[in-house]
């Protein structure tokens, strides 16, 4: 390649520290070049890059980086978020230029975070536990899963949450993740994960629906906090009075499975072994696997995926994933069960990878709480 363009919202604030309207071009020698087209002014302020340029728009992209001495033959670009109009554009904008997909590149690069990043994503998961103290209060008979969804976004909110839950795979947000009472966590979804939930209405299938608590039904909690842009991904069960005893007995094996690959996540270690160790010595001795990672066709088959300035990052724990963990990847650990006629029960917890396996950056108690 000559170069790299970048412009998604999460690489190009990962390499330059802003968000804006344009592009940034990472050449195969020398400094990056930022080409602004909104606002050049506020990319100034916030971007540590010394090359930054105007652009009015990607017809004169080719002609800007030619008088600036690069070359733009061969281009890579991260296809996953890429539209197929602003593609046209750019093949427009490059006639004789030919692109390759880098995406996977990009993730991979970002997998291994910083002191500065872990840093971030220790202070959101801090205010993560936070959140998750207070919900016990915020339980009543007959509250709507509405209702807690939203006032667990204030509570959120007035701690610094960004407001938005991002994702890599096509540049998704979501508005603060999922509550589901009951069989509601087992309702088929499209979302990436195991959880489940109804929403308000099929236009929006988003945060909680209009199912009201009852007694004994698992109360399933699935957030995502982010503190300035970084992300810990978490979740707890909560029951007003005692639930059924097989979601106890569920819970409880998923904390086993947890804690099975929290030990696994040492640098070296590769993620599709973890994967497979842990189904043969925990999922199918206890015949675990039907419906475990989701209920019926929500089913996922992954353990744990990577987080940062996103929740879906690279690497996930799952059986095509062949390159090792690295010291300072952070990944969030999932185990979850549907149980028909009850719903879905599990744990979410954001872990650092250390020589001494997964660091848990979601502290507080892991255990189902009863209220």
């Amino acid at each position: 390649m000559d170069g790299a363009l970048i412009l998604d919202p999460l690489n190009m604030y990962y390499y330059t520290g802003t968000i804006q309207q344009g592009v940034v071009f990472v050449p195969i020698e020398g400094e990056a070049v930022f080409l602004v087209r909104r606002s050049y002014e506020r990319a100034l302020r916030e971007t540590p890059l010394k090359r930054v340029f105007p652009l009015k728009g990607f017809s004169q992209l080719q002609a800007t980086l030619t008088d600036l001495g690069l070359h733009t033959n061969i281009l890579g670009m991260a296809e996953t978020t890429l539209s197929v109009s602003v593609f046209k554009t750019l093949a427009k904008a490059f006639p004789r230029g030919t692109f390759t997909d880098i995406s996977a590149l990009l993730g991979m690069i970002r997998a291994v975070k910083s002191d500065y990043e872990v840093g971030l994503i220790r202070k959101a998961g801090a205010r993560h536990e936070m959140v998750y103290d207070a919900i016990p209060s915020l339980i009543h008979e007959g509250m709507t899963e509405w209702a807690l969804g939203t006032e667990i976004h204030k509570g959120m909110l007035a701690l610094g949450f960004t407001g938005v839950t991002r994702f890599a795979a096509l540049g998704g947000e979501l508005d603060m993740g999922i509550v589901s009472f009951g069989e509601s966590g087992n309702y088929p979804t499209a979302s990436v994960g195991p959880g489940g939930l109804m929403g308000l209405s099929p236009a929006f299938p988003l945060i909680g629906g209009k199912k009201k608590l009852r007694r004994g039904e698992p109360i399933f909690v699935d957030t995502g906090f982010g503190y300035e842009g970084y992300f810990t991904d978490k979740t707890r069960v909560f029951s007003l009075g005692a639930p059924p005893a097989p979601a106890l007995d569920a819970y409880k094996v998923c904390l086993d499975i947890q804690e099975a690959v929290r030990c696994r996540l040492k640098p070296g270690a590769i993620p599709s072994q973890i994967y497979e160790e842990v189904y043969n010595e925990l999922v199918y001795p206890r015949g675990f696997e039907k419906h475990f990672m989701g209920f019926g066709s929500n089913q996922v088959f992954f353990l744990g995926h990577g987080i940062g300035l996103a929740i879906d990052e690279f690497p996930a724990i799952a059986c095509k994933i062949h390159t090792p963990l690295e010291a300072n990847m952070v990944i969030a650990l999932e185990p979850k069960k549907g149980l028909e006629g009850i719903g879905l029960v599990g744990v979410e917890n954001t872990f650092l990878v250390t020589d001494e396996g997964g660091e848990k950056l979601t502290t507080g108690s892991d255990e189902m709480t009863i209220v």
